[in-house]
């Protein structure tokens, strides 16, 4: 039988005309009579076969929580609009595994010196090293989240952006910075990205989300109070560390966390919110010529000019741009002089408040030019010095008082002047747990730690000996601490003895910087214990660093390498190496701001 052919929509001539043309010429023509349909098809014509969808991975490299908050709500951006999407802490993620993936979008924080965020950093480190990999089939996207009011703003988002470009991947969208009050700015570039995203990424075969975290963050997001909602703590008690001929005051705190069902582990922080001294407000009202009444608009709506400076304003730390357009509205010429040269602005801004700023250079200001201007004010995060096991209801925080002085007069850190000169034993104060995953005990009490520190960074450590006792762990402890005086400054002084006595702490080393001729720092006792340092890590001790990330975790890191490299007879680049898979193994871990 033959078979019956369809009539054919195109006319005789016209396909004895194809007939002619040579296989080249008919398999061109196919493929662009096939696109121009695609564009002129009706829309009750059967469509075509969609495209596989593309897989995309959203690392998360956060220090506070605000990247992460970021990354899952890109994610869920994603997720919303049917797009195979993973969302993975960084802390968690296989640098290796980079060179791998389809589209990359990483969200990351910036810390120190234009740094990225500690668990970011072997991701950095990765992608930055001698074995940087390849980046050629791998599309990417990145958001930086930073302060204005340091030099290095989003560096660590723009190292990332840069040095994917450099090694061969494909940027899909223009880098997004985004400040302190970065909200709005985050929902803007979560539009665009998401956008684009679709058109790039779509297709049929979709995937569900996957998140990827840690068991412990998970844990404290489940409870009633966070960063969103904090609880109304009462303050138990604080009380002076240090000698009162001491260079720096420094406090313990206790607070009350009542029958609010806060858990927290060793290593956490709390997040502390604060307000500005009333006699500090007054003074910046009337150097700027304003009563207080005066109405602004604010990120809460229409309030007064008094009631923002009092809870929503940082009158501390200024930005760079508020004095330089401090400057062009007044007539100073020598404030026009340092706002000209970008060393003398820096080092001005980083040393004073606002207040030093208006007797300096006094002009008077608009309500709504000064709110503007200033940085919001955001909670603090502390250490948290106490283990649940040991103090029940209960957390301690380990406090340096920061004070400024300036034309004759003393202005106390927000936070640390609230909790240890403003608030009295019962009155309140507001927190909320801060997890710090990348801080934690090792799951085997077995292991030995090796805790590092300076100054208030030895806050953990103590949640670190408490928790060990509680849960009668076997693993040696080795505290290698530093500050200025032993008589003066040694924190919490009694309870290292009493350790000591009672066979939890096997090893102390102790660096005075100013008791001697020398200056001497714990970067100088790691070297000093070598042998000690490098026998330990053999028997596999995790190291933990806690304190200043601008100058003390840098030397103390560099201390670690010379040991690693000396001691284990490994070249620089192999003492790097090892010590990124010890980083990557969670065996060196850093608590640094």
């Amino acid at each position: 039988m033959n078979a019956i052919l369809p009539q054919s929509p195109v006319p005789p001539e016209t396909l004895q005309q194809l007939a002619q043309l040579s296989p080249a010429q008919q398999a061109f023509l196919a493929g662009y009579l096939w696109a121009n349909s695609q564009s002129t098809a009706s829309v009750h014509e059967a469509p075509t076969a969609a495209a596989p969808a593309r897989k995309i991975t959203v690392i998360s490299a956060s220090q506070t929580g605000n990247a992460a908050g970021v990354a899952k709500q890109f994610t869920d951006k994603l997720k919303g609009e049917k797009l195979d999407a993973t969302l993975v802490a960084a802390g968690n993620y296989k640098a290796r595994q980079l060179p791998k993936e389809d589209i990359v979008v990483i969200i990351t924080s910036t810390q120190g010196e234009g740094e990225p965020p500690e668990e970011g950093v072997p991701l950095h480190h990765f992608l930055f090293g001698k074995k940087a990999p390849k980046m050629d089939g791998v599309s990417f996207a990145v958001f930086g989240l930073g302060d204005s009011s340091y030099p290095d703003f989003c560096q660590a988002g723009k190292d990332f952006d840069t040095q994917l470009a450099a090694l061969g991947g494909e940027r899909l969208i223009d880098r997004g910075d985004a400040d302190l009050d970065f909200q709005a700015t985050a929902d803007a570039w979560i539009d665009s990205a998401t956008q684009k995203l679709k058109n790039v990424a779509g297709g049929a075969n979709v995937t569900p989300l996957t998140l990827v975290t840690n068991n412990a963050a998970e844990a404290h997001a489940e409870s009633a109070y966070n960063k969103e909602t904090p609880y109304t703590a009462a303050l138990i008690q604080h009380s002076s560390l240090a000698t009162a001929d001491a260079d720096k005051e420094v406090e313990h705190i206790e607070i009350d966390l009542g029958d609010s069902g806060i858990t927290y582990a060793a290593g956490d922080a709390l997040g502390v919110y604060t307000n500005n001294a009333s006699d500090t407000v007054d003074e910046v009202l009337a150097r700027s010529g304003l009563t207080g009444d005066e109405t602004v608009e604010s990120r809460e709506g229409k309030v007064s000019i008094r009631q923002v400076l009092t809870e929503q304003s940082d009158l501390n730390q200024l930005t760079p741009q508020f004095i330089t357009q401090y400057a062009e509205r007044g007539d100073s010429e020598a404030l026009s002089e340092l706002v000209a040269d970008r060393a003398q602005l820096l080092e001005y801004q980083a040393w004073t408040p606002l207040l030093g700023l208006l007797h300096d250079h006094p002009q008077q200001l608009p309500a709504q030019t000064l709110y503007d201007g200033l940085k919001p004010l955001t909670p603090r995060l502390y250490s948290i010095a106490s283990a649940q096991e040991e103090v029940g209801e209960e957390v301690h925080l380990c406090v340096g008082v920061v004070d400024i002085h300036h034309h004759d007069q003393v202005y106390y850190g927000s936070a640390s002047g609230l909790l240890s000169k403003r608030l009295d034993e019962g009155d309140d104060v507001r927190v909320f747990v801060e997890p710090n995953p990348r801080f934690r005990l090792p799951q085997d009490a077995a292991t030995p730690i090796i805790m590092i520190g300076a100054g208030t960074g030895i806050a953990p450590y103590r949640s670190f000996l408490q928790q060990r006792s509680a849960d009668e762990a076997e693993g040696k402890n080795w505290l290698i601490f530093g500050n200025r005086h032993f008589r003066k400054d040694f924190l919490y002084h009694a309870e290292w003895l009493a350790y000591r006595d009672q066979g939890l702490l096997h090893e102390t080393s102790l660096a005075w910087s100013r008791d001697g001729e020398e200056k001497v720092y714990v970067q100088d006792k790691i070297r000093e214990n070598g042998d000690t340092f490098w026998q330990w890590l053999q028997d596999g001790a995790h190291i933990y660093v806690c304190g200043d990330a601008t100058r003390m975790a840098k030397d103390v890191e560099q201390a670690i390498l010379d040991v690693i490299g000396d001691v284990g007879k490994l070249s620089a680049d192999d003492a790097t190496e090892f010590l990124n898979d010890l980083r990557e193994a969670d065996r060196y871990q850093r608590d640094v701001y």
